[in-house]
């Protein structure tokens, strides 16, 4: 599975989140990319919403803390700064 040679079972995608401590939506995009191919899964995303993992809730949640919940607008200075923390 890990190098891509048998697909990860749709059905088990959960358990298996569970037993390699991982996000278990992370793992489902993943897996639907294996089964039904890149142009579905975005296809799916774009029809049912994009999945957010724990981690990107925990960035959700601190910047609503920081911002005192006031729905910051993501300027082009708030965009620099955010890529600056990846390296980009």
């Amino acid at each position: 599975m890990k190098n891509g040679h048998n697909k990860i079972p749709i059905d088990r995608v959960p358990a298996l989140a569970k037993a390699l401590e991982t996000d278990p939506k992370r793992l489902m995009l993943l897996a639907l990319e294996q089964t039904v191919g890149q142009t579905a899964t975005k296809a799916i995303a774009e029809t049912f919403g994009h999945g957010v993992t724990e981690n990107e809730c925990a960035w959700i949640d601190e910047i609503r803390d920081a911002s005192g919940r006031s729905d910051p607008r993501l300027t082009t200075r708030s965009r620099v700064a955010l890529r600056a923390i990846f390296g980009k």
